[in-house]
């Protein structure tokens, strides 16, 4: 009971969060009328909060061995979500998706919130021995999302563009990957920052968090009500990310001898509600992020009734 409550906890703070967004605007406590309030938080979040929670997070949990360690394992997680990425096309098509948030819809279907959700369901239900796989695959989905799953969300505002390796490469290379790329470097080469930036860099990489899901709920409060009911697209990327995604982790690894913790937490967290960032970016490339925020809202809520099936699943 008590592994239970600690997992619905998780969920619960999230909910907060977002409701406290929710609150902000509907109390007029802050006034979103031209879009400034939003924009600044998206550009702070993904220019300045992820960046800086990358550079302090990975050097403090891995050390040269242990990157080098992980490389194998990264295979299977990025697998699974690339051939969710091929599905994406697929499902898309036979539910016709709006083409207005096609890519958006395919970036929400194959990358799963392995951060606000994954790592305290995973903590609660596994322990402290989880984390390594944990931080595995959120790396994986990291890498994933900030290069497949940014450039989905950004073609839905880019119909018609000619390739463009220059423009392709900018989409990629996005502030958060280039500090994941520092971060990398700064275990390999045992770089240590001074501790005055790591103080602050801990600082603004703190309100990560908090600032995506208040964000998600200023999205939800300016949509109406009859958007936050399911319909055809959000009842299908609540069966893709519970159903098709856990489906498709756990056959991938089917062949392979791996450790049970290694498979309970992969699919624990390949079950994971739709990205919170896909909502920040969705806004800062100009796409549709309340369709996002809306589906991270109603998958996010589902997980109350998911996760006491996961924990009969994979005990």
């Amino acid at each position: 009971m008590s592994i239970m409550w600690h997992s619905i906890s998780g969920v619960l703070m999230i909910l907060g969060l977002v409701g406290t967004g929710y609150a902000l605007l509907k109390m007029h406590i802050f006034n979103d009328d031209d879009e400034r309030l939003s924009k600044f938080l998206s550009g702070f979040v993904t220019k300045i909060a992820i960046p800086a929670y990358l550079i302090v997070s990975i050097p403090e949990d891995f050390t040269p061995q242990t990157l080098l360690a992980i490389g194998p394992k990264l295979v299977l997680p990025i697998a699974s979500m690339l051939a969710l990425f091929a599905l994406s096309f697929l499902i898309a098509k036979l539910i016709k998706v709006n083409p207005h948030h096609k890519g958006l819809f395919q970036s929400l279907l194959f990358n799963s919130n392995t951060v606000t959700v994954g790592l305290p369901v995973n903590m609660a239900l596994f322990g402290k021995d989880s984390l390594p796989y944990v931080l595995v695959y959120y790396m994986a989905n990291t890498i994933v999302f900030w290069t497949l799953g940014v450039y989905m969300i950004e073609r839905d505002t880019a119909t018609g563009r000619q390739f463009s390796l220059r423009k392709t490469l900018k989409g990629i290379f996005t502030p958060p990957m280039i500090a994941l790329i520092i971060a990398v470097i700064l275990v390999m080469a045992l770089i240590e920052l001074p501790t005055f930036v790591r103080t602050d860099l801990t600082d603004l990489g703190n309100t990560n968090v908090p600032l995506s899901l208040i964000f998600i709920g200023f999205s939800i409060a300016k949509a109406q009500k009859t958007d936050l009911i399911p319909d055809r697209e959000n009842l299908t990327l609540a069966l893709g990310r519970f159903v098709l995604a856990p489906s498709v982790m756990a056959l991938m690894m089917m062949p392979f001898e791996l450790p049970k913790l290694l498979k309970a937490v992969f699919i624990i967290q390949s079950a994971m509600p739709t990205m919170t960032n896909a909502a920040v970016m969705a806004r800062e490339l100009n796409g549709d992020f309340r369709f996002a925020s809306i589906s991270i809202t109603q998958t996010t809520l589902l997980m109350l009734v998911v996760i006491p099936i996961l924990m009969i699943l994979v005990s």
